[in-house]
């Protein structure tokens, strides 16, 4: 099985007046090379093979390039300006291009997840075998992992209402596969969230 991680990062902070995902954090990484690093991190296991974190940047992407590795994959998002379903069916797009029989799909401005929670998601994946999403707020969401099967589904996604319809009907044909991750109730989108967090990873 092989399993490909796609990192999200196509938004344009409009909430954040500003390119949220470059702001610094302590240590001197910044949002963007956090949620890639934990995501990179993550470990194959003996049955699943990970490939190479990609990235779907749009909105602020000559200056989101340089923060990552040179040698990452970009997935380009012309569309983001309409929503964060024209970034996902990008990425999917960029899926079915390639052999992986997964696809993992993660928020770049979720910032409290580590390497250990994705492990924890593609864990349950694995032993559910169905398309499988993190829980939070009564809901399932992203993180996501989803199976070729819906890969399509995934490339007509439009405006920005995302995956969450797929999920939720999956849910009803109780097809789908779940996860508690309260960490992800939290993303950064103004400059007063930014704040909270700094404060909170530097006590």
């Amino acid at each position: 099985m092989k399993l490909l991680p796609v990192l999200l990062a196509a938004g344009g902070s409009r909430r954040f007046e500003g390119v949220k995902l470059a702001m610094q954090l302590p240590g001197g990484t910044t949002l963007l090379g956090r949620s890639f690093n934990a995501l990179s991190q993550v470990r194959s296991s003996c049955d699943t093979h990970i490939l190479p974190v990609q990235v779907c940047l749009g909105g602020h992407a000559k200056a989101l390039r340089p923060l990552l590795p040179s040698d990452t994959t970009i997935i380009p998002s012309p569309d983001w300006q309409l929503g964060l379903g024209h970034s996902i069916a990008a990425a999917a797009n960029a899926a079915l291009g390639t052999d992986a029989d997964a696809l993992l799909l993660a928020l770049a401005d979720h910032a409290l997840l580590s390497a250990e929670d994705y492990e924890s998601l593609i864990q349950s994946w694995q032993e559910s075998g169905k398309t499988t999403a993190s829980w939070y707020l009564d809901a399932p969401g992203a993180p996501a992992i989803f199976n070729r099967a819906d890969f399509d589904e995934l490339t007509h996604l439009c405006g920005d209402r995302g995956a969450k319809g797929l999920l939720k009907s999956l849910q009803k044909q109780q097809q789908l596969g779940w996860m508690a991750l309260p960490g992800a109730s939290i993303d950064i989108d103004t400059r007063a969230d930014f704040g909270r967090f700094v404060s909170t990873r530097s006590q």
